[in-house]
């Protein structure tokens, strides 16, 4: 355990300073809470009291016989600098400041904020919050939180960054959902942070499962390159707020349009191995489940029930979630049909209809069979009303998944319970036996999902030489067409044979050499986007209709350059697109190009550089991969030519961070192969981007 978690979670001293014993007051609550559970040493600090709980109220910090391990304080906010003080000056290791009135507030809120922490850092005093819920360790009873009594101890620990979600962890548990061993709300991260948090936890032997709530990544760069690492030892699981609201970018280019900020976030962290969810209750229940049962290894489900239509809709959401409901074959039918009625169904779903006296020998044959079989990864129950009431049913379903675990089945288990309070009872009996029960199918089958193993592609090694700032920049940071293909040409991208020129005679002799048809393309400066001022000109067959082409924009457009490029035969579009990210650095986007780039805007993203698996799986991963197949009106994709395209580009965005943002679109792909036929880029003005 590292020091700050150890001087936090581990404390062998602790002191609530605004501890009360006033029914109803923040102090009393922690009063009760600490006393109820801790086994460490605890002290009480209160001015106004000589004694709480029959136990002495010391007046100051410096007043307890020992220091201090853990601080907790909870005076109003005006008072909390004079407590880091104290804190500081009797050698405290840690603190955590429950009370708010700080950033949250404002300018000046924030600047006491600031202030508090620049003194703690120089101390060496680690802090959480401020604005927090608190801490739980339930190994040492340590409640320091606005949760009511100590949760359920289990696997799996929660890091937050919203106080009521941490109230909400404390609700599940004491319904007997999920089981925890630590609990961190952030609150205000004036000194620790989400990526140090998933740092500790990822090293925390009691720690199995790691839950995470945030509202924003303080470090992306920081937060993915330890999710990655800490995602191999254990399962971590997400739920990142803020989906509808984009990023403040400039929309000059297709990628800066489409890589907004929660699109990134999501992006990196699968790409680390994260599991993401959209709600809270989703971010509990899988946790719950893999701290109760192994993670699903495969994508096919075998499913029981005693309702052939719940079996056949909860079907139809596993397949849209990505996962498999396979017939069996015909031996292990025969096996599983022995135990059904005649009127059953061995085929998966599994069908043991409403033969209610034979539903414990039929539910719980089926699970034999299925988790001694290799046809399927994971089990589903459907448990709906009579099944559920018949305590018989559970206990079936509990021996024979004992009796798989000590063959060494690692197969998960999940139910999927359709019934009224009635039958509540048996529900908490299964789940205290560590078997995840879902409500309903939607509920059961994204669960399921969820626990899905994330495939890690390997780490590529992204020390790359950095490549000096390009020429022909203008003052808004766009780099002169010319200087962008030459660039990638370098890099070793596909472009697309080319050449500036300056006049008619210069263009006519490019042509010529490249041969016709070619296009001609107006370059001039803050001009962008070409196609919509008329700039882009294509199927220039000869020299007269060059002459014609090179004086109609002239005129059009003002005097300037062109660019002549030899003409690529038609074939799909795709977008290939970098940005330097704030928060994760490099990202490479693609999808569909051309005019379906922003129509669609189907795009994936990963945090550069990655190699070509990696890319493999962001090219597939695309909604409409029938774009891919070519919709018989074009050829189909290379897909590995394409992925050693997109990793090429991810090491070269590696090495340029002055770069803002990047778009080759279109990438035209024919039967010649890749083409880079237009680009644009901008370079970060003014700010540092690493």
């Amino acid at each position: 355990m590292n020091e700050w978690g150890k001087s936090i979670f581990a404390a062998e001293s602790v002191v609530l300073i605004g501890a009360s014993d006033q029914p109803g007051s923040l102090g009393h609550l922690f009063v009760q809470n600490m006393l109820g559970s801790y086994r460490g040493e605890l002290y009480f600090v209160n001015p106004s009291r000589r004694t709480i709980a029959n136990r002495t109220a010391y007046s100051s910090l410096a007043d307890t016989p020992k220091t201090i391990d853990l601080a907790v304080i909870l005076v109003p906010p005006q008072a909390v600098e004079g407590v880091i003080d104290e804190c500081i000056a009797c050698g405290a290791r840690a603190a955590v400041i429950i009370s708010g009135g700080f950033a949250e507030t404002g300018p000046d809120g924030a600047r006491v904020q600031q202030r508090i922490a620049d003194k703690a850092g120089a101390a060496g005093l680690r802090l959480v919050g401020p604005n927090c819920f608190g801490i739980i360790n339930t190994g040492n009873g340590l409640n320091a939180s606005l949760g009511l009594g100590l949760p359920a101890p289990g696997g799996v620990s929660l890091v937050t960054q919203s106080g009521a979600y941490g109230m909400a962890a404390f609700t599940c548990s004491q319904q007997g959902e999920i089981g925890f061993a630590k609990v961190l709300a952030l609150g205000n991260r004036s000194d620790v942070n989400e990526v140090e948090a998933l740092r500790f936890l990822g090293e925390d032997t009691e720690t199995r499962v790691i839950a995470m709530l945030l509202e924003s990544v303080s470090d992306g760069r920081a937060f993915y390159q330890t999710a990655r690492e800490t995602t191999v030892l254990k399962p971590v699981i997400v739920l990142k707020t803020g989906r509808t609201h984009s990023a403040q970018r400039a929309a000059a280019s297709h990628t800066a349009a489409l890589a907004d900020e929660y699109a990134i976030t999501e992006a990196a962290l699968r790409q680390a191995g994260v599991r993401v969810v959209e709600d809270g209750r989703s971010l509990l229940d899988v946790a719950a489940a893999l701290d109760q049962q192994p993670p699903l290894k495969g994508r096919r489900v075998g499913i029981i029930t005693n309702s052939g239509g719940v079996g056949v809709e909860l079907t139809d959401l596993l397949e849209e979630q990505g996962l498999a409901v396979p017939l069996l074959s015909s031996a292990l039918q025969d096996r599983i049909r022995r135990h059904l009625p005649a009127y059953g169904s061995a085929t998966n779903p599994i069908d043991v209809t409403t033969d209610w006296p034979r539903f414990p020998e039929m539910y719980g044959a089926s699970l034999g069979a299925l988790l001694a079989s290799d046809e399927v990864d994971a089990v589903i129950a459907v448990l709906l009303h009579r099944s559920a009431l018949a305590p018989e049913v559970g206990a079936a379903l509990m021996a024979e998944l004992q009796d798989a675990r000590r063959l060494g089945c690692g197969k998960p288990l999940h139910v999927c319970w359709v019934a009224g309070r009635d039958a509540e009872a048996n529900r908490e009996r299964l789940v205290r036996a560590g078997v995840p029960c879902h409500t309903w199918t939607r509920n059961t089958a994204s669960t399921l999902a969820h626990c899905l193993e994330p495939q890690r592609q390997p780490i590529v090694d992204g020390n790359a030489r950095m490549l000096p700032m390009p020429r022909g920049i203008a003052a808004d940071g766009w780099v002169a067409t010319g200087e962008i293909f030459g660039l990638l040409q370098s890099a070793g991208l596909p472009v697309v044979p080319h050449r500036i020129v300056e006049n008619v005679q210069e263009a006519v002799a490019t042509a010529t050499a490249l041969g016709f048809p070619v296009v001609v393309k107006g370059i001039r400066a803050g001009l962008v986007h070409k196609s919509k001022a008329g700039a882009v000109v294509l199927n220039i067959s000869d020299q007269d209709a060059l002459a014609e082409t090179l004086l109609r924009l002239e005129r059009d457009l003002g005097p300037g350059s062109y660019l002549i490029q030899a003409q690529v035969s038609a074939g799909s579009e795709w977008l290939l697109g970098a940005i330097q990210d704030l928060d994760y650095g490099p990202v490479v986007l693609f999808g569909p190009g051309g005019v379906w780039a922003e129509a669609l805007s189907d795009v994936t993203m990963r945090v550069a550089p990655f190699g070509e698996d990696e890319a493999l799986s962001m090219i597939t991963a695309i909604r409409c991969p029938l774009f891919l197949d070519g919709l018989g009106l074009s050829t189909p994709v290379d897909r590995q030519a394409l992925a050693s395209l997109l990793a090429k580009l991810s090491f070269w965005v590696s090495s340029v961070p002055w770069l803002r943002d990047l778009d080759l679109n279109p990438v035209i792909f024919n039967e010649h192969g890749f083409h880079v036929v237009d680009v644009r880029m901008r370079v970060a003005m003014g700010r540092s981007i690493g």
